[in-house]
């Protein structure tokens, strides 16, 4: 048999938690639960839906709060939903945003097995808007800072390769037509920022984040 996924709806509003939950109780594939932390070590995590009618602080709260609880997946249905809200939804941890009116039984199932197995949980709609989202704020956030969304510029991510691949200092410089002082520089900043030890565990760290 199958083990169910436990799922825990909260909300503000009463009247929300009950329609949703009550939309999920007779699904084969979940079991409601009042505390988010109960559970075995043998069952899935517990898969946390947080139910809104907007993106407001009350509703960003919730979703932080549970994740301060350790819980990683935090599901947030709400009735609308900007641009500038999707972007904070995210940013508060949540693994995913359906809108109310996808919540049918089979969406909200979907969302949560998705969610259940640590994937990221957006309705088609949004899909489309958080893309647009990424792309805006790397073309006039990052690009003009010569960054990218690794948080290296390309001249960081071109000197931490070349160090991948055994090269010295006086090398790149010479490479990449900068001073010796310039690429140490960079090297430099890309430990301060990452917070790592030296060039070597930035090398490391870089090839181990996909980041080069």
């Amino acid at each position: 048999m199958a083990v169910r996924i436990p799922v825990h709806v909260t909300s503000t509003d009463p009247i929300l938690r009950t329609g949703v939950a009550t939309q999920l109780r007779s699904r084969p594939e979940v079991e409601l639960v009042t505390d988010p932390s109960a559970g075995s070590a043998s069952a899935p995590e517990t898969v946390c839906v947080v139910v809104h009618d907007i993106v407001d602080d009350q509703a960003l709260r919730l979703v932080r709060e549970l994740r301060a609880q350790g819980h990683r997946q935090v599901i947030l249905v709400v009735s609308t939903i900007d641009d500038a809200a999707l972007l904070s939804v995210i940013e508060t941890g949540a693994c995913g945003v359906v809108a109310r009116a996808d919540a049918t039984p089979e969406r909200l199932v979907t969302a949560v097995t998705q969610a259940s197995t640590m994937g990221g949980v957006l309705s088609p709609k949004l899909v489309g808007r958080l893309l647009e989202q990424v792309n805006r704020l790397q073309n006039q956030v990052l690009a003009p800072k010569g960054l990218r969304f690794t948080g290296l510029s390309e001249r960081e991510a071109a000197v931490l390769r070349m160090i991948s691949q055994g090269m010295e200092v006086r090398e790149i410089a010479q490479e990449l037509s900068y001073s010796e002082r310039t690429i140490k520089n960079a090297l430099h900043d890309v430990v301060s920022r990452f917070h790592l030890r030296n060039r070597t565990h930035a090398v490391a760290y870089a090839m181990r984040e996909g980041l080069i």
